[in-house]
């Protein structure tokens, strides 16, 4: 589903400054594959994302999304296939659009558009039952405008957008961060949900060890730009968070001191 071979992403390249914030990096996800993403601060988990997304085009290497080379394509034209949520709730959604208007606005996503309405009776109805399907009761609010919704809910219809044109990749960049633990688990759920139902291919970073082995197939960790942990689901189901800093201090040869993730399991 996409490959990524031996990507290299430079910033202040030849200057005294440089950060070599993706090194060398390989990566083969499988179709219907969730893999969870963890790391210290710097690491490179959102500058893989991005680049996978086109936010950020990489210095060298081959990105290719179900067998076509989008290493060259920009942000706009890779939009169709790939569906992405920041850890911001107000990132990802419009204030002062309605529930529905984000929604038609998602719909239309990479694809041709007119002069023709994007809220039509046929997609009040579609943007309802996938509303519902989250279970927050947000399909009897389409009309809302989103800058009245909680963070959670921000979310959750965050989750929709992403993923109602059935992308072929969904990329997750700590979704729950920005959220409150009861909030944070009902997105995690929703997001299994949705993964599960649609069986979305997924990439999700995240800073909680706890949330990387629970969820998804299969879990890979990053340090100083490198993968140099790729945990597979047997392993992975058998894990605990002391073992994965183990693992992490084994093979990188340094201690785990980033708080925001020791400190969130």
């Amino acid at each position: 589903m996409i490959k990524l071979n031996n990507i290299y992403k430079y910033f202040f390249a030849d200057t005294p400054n440089e950060v070599v914030a993706l090194n060398n990096i390989n990566l083969n996800i499988k179709e219907g594959d969730f893999v969870t993403v963890i790391g210290s601060n710097g690491a490179g988990k959102s500058t893989l994302l991005k680049a996978i997304a086109g936010v950020e085009m990489v210095d060298q290497g081959i990105i290719e999304l179900a067998g076509k080379d989008v290493t060259s394509q920009p942000e706009h034209k890779r939009a169709r296939e790939i569906g992405r949520i920041d850890q911001d709730p107000m990132a990802s959604t419009a204030s002062d659009m309605t529930i529905e208007e984000n929604l038609a606005m998602a719909y239309m996503r990479g694809r041709r558009r007119g002069l023709l309405r994007a809220v039509t009776g046929g997609r009040t109805k579609r943007f309802k039952e996938v509303v519902a399907d989250v279970g927050l009761g947000l399909e009897n609010r389409l009309q809302v405008p989103v800058g009245t919704l909680s963070g959670g809910q921000r979310q959750a219809l965050a989750l929709v957008m992403a993923t109602i044109a059935q992308p072929k990749l969904l990329l997750l960049d700590e979704h729950t961060a920005a959220l409150d633990p009861k909030a944070a688990k009902q997105i995690m759920e929703i997001t299994r949900k949705i993964v599960d139902t649609k069986k979305l291919t997924t990439l999700m970073i995240t800073h909680n060890m706890e949330q990387a082995i629970k969820f998804g197939t299969r879990l890979i960790m990053m340090h100083r730009g490198e993968i140099i942990l790729d945990i597979n689901q047997q392993e992975k189901e058998k894990l605990t968070v002391p073992q994965l800093i183990e693992k992490f201090t084994n093979t990188s040869g340094t201690t785990f001191d980033d708080d925001r993730v020791l400190l969130a399991n």
